[in-house]
Parts: structure tokens; sequence; C-alpha cells
């Protein structure tokens, strides 16, 4: 055995299933080996995904906080860390057992506290969070190519240390997902879901790479899977999913009156986002329609609305001017924006006009209605 080919076996994730759905595989502990997405296990678009840890050095969660974020930068969710057990929808942990994750929604089935994820080694971060949002085994893909030699499969792995069975290999390895029930990509010897597999595994001598970072269709297919964009401004650290933002003068968390950022220099302040959302990829439609929305209010210190107002810029075209939300409380506006959307580089931004007060800000979201194929 090679020392690669031991590499694979001390460090490859172990699929976790939830009980109704796990094939007696021998594990001798609580976890489970599961660039796919298996559509049922989809988050919803622009959901803030909270971490607990459950143990863990300062070195190891400043680690997973950096690597795990590296998904939102392409996909419309939110993440946040050290987070309440009772409220997370991970709990994570690096104890020597393995690298593993429960799938997706999958994680919601999982009781109150209990342990989620394992990260044993900080380089499976990237590829166990991939899980945790939904991605299978790219080895898994109704796409796959690997021409396995598959007596020489199951002769590594039933021997020292792994003594898996028959079985397990086939789960584990072999399986592939039904292209009826699956978001995939072309196949992707790239992709951060893919195992490393040794040459001498396959019958042309074949096998993947080890791969430590996104690659580009990882990218361009979280998302596909997650469209949209979304900037959460209720706490001092703006939250995004799948955009930047940047702000102008006096645009500033409201230490004041709480859970919002305001805007308050006259024709100066603004807010600007800017994310990519191509309208299909691979030849699939990604999204039919697309929805601009902000949590927002404006002046609670006058009797009328109107002391606030702002430009609402959608790619250059002004769809409200001089706009103050008629409420004293936040409220949620809504427009269409599909008409407006470019195939790329897309632009929403705020203006601050002749203020004599502020602008609060809770969210803003692209909710891009995405199409499964």
């Amino acid at each position: 055995m090679t020392d690669n080919e031991q590499d694979l076996l001390d460090y490859a994730c172990i699929d976790q299933v939830v009980e109704e759905e796990r094939i007696d595989l021998g594990e001798s502990f609580p976890g489970a080996l599961e660039l796919v997405l298996p559509t049922s296990k989809l988050w919803d678009n622009g959901r803030t995904l909270e971490f607990h840890f459950l143990g863990g050095t300062d070195e190891q969660k400043a680690s997973f906080r950096a690597d795990a974020a590296q998904w939102s930068e392409y996909a419309n969710l939110l993440m946040r860390f050290d987070q309440p057990a009772d409220t997370s929808e991970f709990r994570v942990d690096f104890k020597r057992m393995r690298n593993w994750s429960y799938v997706g929604l999958d994680n919601l089935g999982r009781p109150s506290g209990s342990q989620t994820m394992n990260i044993w080694n900080m380089d499976s971060t990237l590829h166990e969070v991939g899980h945790a949002i939904g991605c299978a085994h790219e080895h898994s893909s109704p796409a796959g190519v690997i021409d396995w030699n598959k007596p020489v499969v199951y002769r590594a792995l039933g021997g020292p240390p792994n003594n898996w069975n028959k079985q397990k290999v086939d789960h584990n390895v072999f399986f592939k997902y039904d292209a009826t029930v699956t978001q995939f990509s072309k196949f992707d010897g790239k992709s951060i879901m893919l195992y490393f597999f040794p040459n001498g595994w396959t019958n042309n001598g074949k096998g993947t790479s080890s791969n430590k970072k996104l690659s580009d269709t990882d990218k361009a297919f979280i998302g596909r899977c997650y469209p949209g964009c979304t900037v959460d401004f209720s706490k001092p650290d703006i939250l995004t999913g799948g955009c930047k933002v940047s702000t102008g003068p006096r645009t500033l968390f409201n230490l004041a009156y709480g859970n919002s950022w305001i805007m308050n220099a006259p024709n100066a302040s603004f807010i600007d986002v800017q994310f990519d959302q191509p309208k299909s990829v691979e030849g699939q439609d990604v999204y039919s329609s697309a929805k601009l929305k902000l949590v927002h209010l404006t002046s609670m210190l006058y009797p009328k609305p109107g002391f606030s107002p702002i430009d609402v810029i959608v790619n250059g075209t002004k769809i409200k001017e001089d706009y103050s939300p008629p409420s004293g409380n936040y409220m949620t506006d809504e427009w269409d924006i599909t008409h407006l959307m470019n195939d790329g580089a897309n632009n929403v931004r705020l203006n601050f006009k002749d203020g004599k007060s502020n602008y609060w800000i809770q969210n803003l979201q692209v909710d891009c209605e995405r199409i499964l194929s």
C-alpha cells in the first residue's frame, strides 16, 4: 500500500445518513461515506445556517470559520458561527473519529445538541461543509466516469485499517445517485467533493487527485443550486451570501436603535451590492423569476414618511426614486426585477438622498426562484 492510499483510508469522509436511510455498514462509531446535490436536501435560498462548536481549540475553530465561509461567497446562504447548540443546524467537533457530516436537511432530524459533523484533519473542512449544505460525493454523481477495477478496490478496502465488507464498499465507492432526484454537473476531477483514488484502483490507470480548494465548477454549481444573494444588516458585522457589499460615508451599524444599519449623510451615504448570477449553467436555466426584497424603515421622528428618501437602483435602472418606506416599523418591500437581471454581473444600489433623518435597513435579498431539473 502506498502512502497516498494510506492517506485515503485514514482521512476519507464517511457518508453520514439518517437512520431511516442507513444501510448496515458495520460502522464502529455513530457516524457514517455519503459535485452532486440531492434535490430533497436543499436548504431555502437566503437561509442563515448556524454552527455550534462542541469542542476544539481556538486555532481549529478559526480555521473552520475561514474555510466554511468560502461556500457563502458563491451560494445564497449565510453562515453564523459560535451560536447556541439548541438553535444551530450544525454542531461540530474535532475528535479523532474520521471526517463526516450529515447532508443538507438531514441535519434537522438529529437530536437536539447532538453532533452533526466531525473534522479530524482541518483540510477536510471545505469538503464536510459542502455536505452540510447539501452536496454529495462527486464520485457518486450520475455523471461519474471512473472506470473502477472492482476486485482491486474490494481487496484494498477489505483489509486493514478499514476492513470494509463488500456491501460497504459498494455503498461508499461504487454507488451513484439517480439522475432524476439530483442536481449535478459534468464530472469534475478537481471538485472539493471528490476523493483521492489511486490510479491502481481503475482499469484505465486514471485515478483522481487530492483536492484542497473549491474548483471553478464547484463555485458555479453551488451558485446554480442557491441562486441570488442575501445581505444581513442586523449585526455590526454585515453577513453576506453570494455577494459583496460596499458602503459610503456615514453608513454604519446603529448603536442607538439596534438590529440594523443606517444611512444618514445626505446625498452621500450608499449601500452597493454586487453579485454574479448567470441565467443558465451548462445549458440549464437557473431561475424563473427574481425579486428584490428589502426589510427597512424610514424616520420615526416625524408624523408622516418622506424624511429619509432613497433611490433603489438595479443594474443602473431606478425602480424607486426618492422613496421613504411608509412605516414606523420594519417592513418588507418587494419588487419583481426579473426583466432587469443581467446574465452574469449584477448590482443593487441604495442611494441616500437629501434626508432629514436616518434610513434603517435590516436585510436585502435578491430572491431567485430556482429551477430544479
